[in-house]
């Protein structure tokens, strides 16, 4: 047990000091805010066929499927104060929550189970220097039954491993546009939970990944899963050239 959190301690400090990564400030584009806010929905209920979502008077999603058929988009939602509503088959409710959305903002809203119970994860899809050039990455960990000693980690020349339990999360970090190993690894077990190989990061775009499923199911449906979503973050933040 003193090797595993000897080799966890070593590994979280790779994510402080490994990181090189500079972001490339462009001058010649400017960031336009938005009359509205922008939320994507991600459907992480793994015994949950198709919810139905939404946001304020507005219907995002009347299907929302768990293999994310719909793809990855962000809609036009009103600023300020407004109610989530999710539902399943004959519009039964199973998730009601408010939130304070800023205008111009992005948001990806997850919809994840916690204690036999739907709950909602809000997060703001932002970064602090926004670059056409460089790539953004953030971990989410919504997997049921998910032990305290998964290691999150993206490697290229060098890893970024980052210890996440569940329904944690970490900020975007940047990085440059290339293909990276995505592995989420038990390692008090010394067992690789999922993995893609030769991942490609695009410039100007953002991800999210983001592991979900039952770590006590063996069914590939129920079982966990990794699931990358890409943000267009020169559609979120609305870069226009400057004349």
């Amino acid at each position: 047990m003193n090797v595993f959190f000897s080799t966890l301690v070593f590994l979280l400090a790779i994510v402080f000091c490994g990181c090189q990564c500079i972001p490339n400030l462009e001058t010649d584009r400017e960031i336009s805010p938005s009359q509205y806010a922008k939320v994507m929905c991600v459907n992480a209920l793994p015994n949950v066929e198709k919810i139905k979502i939404t946001v304020g008077n507005i219907l995002l999603h009347s299907a929302l499927t768990y293999e994310m058929e719909e793809g990855f988009r962000y809609f036009n939602v009103p600023y300020g104060v407004i109610n989530f509503n999710i539902a399943i088959k004959n519009d039964s409710i199973i998730y009601k929550g408010m939130a304070n959305l800023q205008k111009g903002k992005a948001y990806t809203f997850f919809v994840y189970q916690m204690q036999r119970r739907a709950q909602g994860l809000l997060l703001e899809d932002d970064v602090s220097t926004y670059s056409l050039t460089n790539s953004y990455f953030r971990f989410v960990n919504l997997l049921i039954n998910s032990p305290h000693s998964l290691l999150f980690s993206i490697e290229h020349q060098y890893p970024i491993v980052i210890n996440l339990v569940f329904k944690t999360y970490t900020k975007f970090y940047t990085t440059y546009p290339d293909k990276y190993v995505i592995t989420i690894k038990d390692a008090e077990k010394d067992s690789i939970i999922a993995q893609s190989k030769n991942f490609q990061l695009l410039p100007g775009k953002g991800y999210t990944i983001v592991l979900r499923g039952d770590y006590l199911d063996k069914t590939k449906r129920l079982g966990p899963n990794l699931l990358v979503i890409q943000h267009d973050f020169e559609q979120v933040f609305e870069i226009n050239e400057k004349k």
